[in-house]
């Protein structure tokens, strides 16, 4: 009886109200939130209460999904119902997925997430659901599927939307592009991945006063590039990623904090005089961020812009380079005599060492005069996959000799605790700097700077 007593005092959940139950398995999988209506005759309805529908079912029989999909429709009628999110079936029918867009939207909806088929070559454009541009309650909206985009010239949309994350085939016409960002009157975070299926320049214009965030994934099937304005006041993190060599005209960018550049070439061999312009253009444009991420693709193409002209990041505190053995340690060098002020050096060598049997012979090659950041500023050095070729140590060992306010190395060595007793022995620069050995380094820049490792 003693027992019976506690175990009913530890069932907290059973004693709160019908709506607070419903809210709280609302956060779980939809179909796993109607599996509880089988722990009691009180529970059998509660999950009709939910909030927000969540269905993973790419992989799913589509009959099999649908149903479950229609049931959950036909069936929730809370009054507070705030987002849905579906992972469609290849094969699931667009007028299908068309219906279930109508249905939610009715519900005055603030998230909606849909994922459905991705665009080839021998299938039609899908046309993004008219009904999606018409609701004025959306907050979030992501559309993750490559998506032939139409927007009537007379429609009003999105007054009320912060985040936009959608893939598009982009459009012909630049008014479209235009149009649409114009309707969102306080967006703040906008995640764009174009796909240019043709040989013609496209521009594309990014003017919004509001935006904060922007992550821009520029993609091509053929021969072809774009033009790309950005514009965005009141910036604070930008993303690109861009495989087809854009030109990029970026200005007003006072605010920004964080930059992650990945400008990949499918091949190195194929880069040319003008792509390499079009990279310092771009790094002169985001020259006053604070942080910096140069991915793998990027520094491969710096390792053949040496005899250019660089730009100055006097504002940069805090870099995060990626190397590659296509390129080698080249512009490792350069990137340090751009930045003065740099407090925090994250080297990643991960792909590098990616596949030590492949991996080709690289040359670490000390610049002439010392980095003004290595003499005065630079404090930690996090060094990620470090296995221990002649170059990395050689490289490392420069740090540690020159760098004369280092406070942290901090390495992480691979295979662990085979590649670092020489490290321990090299001469170091006076003060009182530690070197630390990690399985793995992270870092955050927001509220500030931190570097830790585990």
């Amino acid at each position: 009886m003693k027992r019976e007593k506690q175990v009913e005092e530890l069932d907290i959940i059973s004693n709160l109200p019908d709506h607070v139950i419903a809210h709280i398995i609302s956060f779980l999988p939809t179909a796993e939130a109607i599996r509880t209506s089988i722990f009691s005759s009180r529970w059998k309805y509660l999950w009709k209460g939910i909030t927000s529908i969540r269905i993973e079912g790419r992989e799913s029989n589509p009959d099999r999904f649908a149903n479950l999909v229609e049931h959950v429709l036909d069936n929730c009628k809370s009054t507070n119902f705030l987002s849905v999110e579906l992972s469609c079936p290849d094969k699931i029918g667009l007028s299908r997925i068309n219906a279930w867009i109508s249905a939610a939207l009715s519900c005055e909806i603030e998230k909606l997430v849909l994922y459905f088929h991705k665009y080839f070559l021998d299938r039609s454009k899908p046309p993004l659901p008219e009904c999606v541009l018409d609701c004025s309650t959306l907050i979030v909206l992501k559309l993750d599927s490559y998506f032939d985009l139409r927007i009537p010239e007379s429609l009003v949309c999105f007054p009320h939307l912060k985040s936009l994350d959608f893939n598009v085939i982009l459009p012909s016409q630049d008014r479209v592009m235009h149009q649409l960002f114009s309707y969102c009157s306080v967006l703040e975070e906008l995640s764009l991945s174009g796909l240019l299926d043709s040989g013609k320049v496209r521009k594309i214009n990014i003017c919004i006063p509001t935006l904060k965030k922007l992550r821009l994934c520029l993609e091509y099937s053929k021969e072809g590039e774009y033009d790309v304005l950005i514009d965005t006041p009141n910036l604070e993190y930008l993303y690109i990623q861009d495989d087809s060599f854009s030109r990029f005209v970026v200005k007003n960018l006072s605010r920004l904090h964080h930059v992650e550049i990945m400008y990949e070439a499918v091949c190195i061999e194929s880069v040319e005089p003008k792509h390499i312009n079009s990279l310092l253009e771009l790094l002169k444009g985001i020259a006053a961020t604070d942080v910096m991420t140069l991915h793998f693709p990027t520094s491969s193409v710096l390792g053949l812009a040496l005899s250019h002209t660089w730009p100055t990041f006097s504002n940069l505190r805090m870099l995060e380079i990626n190397l590659t053995d296509e390129t080698g340690w080249t512009c490792f060098p350069r990137v340090l005599h751009s930045a003065p002020n740099l407090k925090v050096l994250i080297v990643d060598l991960t792909t590098m060492n990616w596949d030590l049997d492949e991996r080709e012979p690289c040359m670490w090659t000390p610049p002439d005069s010392v980095p003004i950041c290595l003499l005065e500023n630079l404090q930690i050095i996090g060094v990620k996959r470090y296995v221990g070729f002649d170059d990395e140590f050689h490289a490392l060992e420069y740090l540690l000799e020159n760098a004369q306010v280092l406070e942290r190395m901090m390495i992480d060595p691979y295979p662990p605790e085979e590649s670092v007793n020489e490290l321990l022995m090299c001469p170091r620069a006076p003060g009182t700097c530690n070197v630390e050995f990690y399985k793995k380094i992270f870092f955050k820049t927001s509220p500030k700077i931190t570097v830790w490792g585990i």
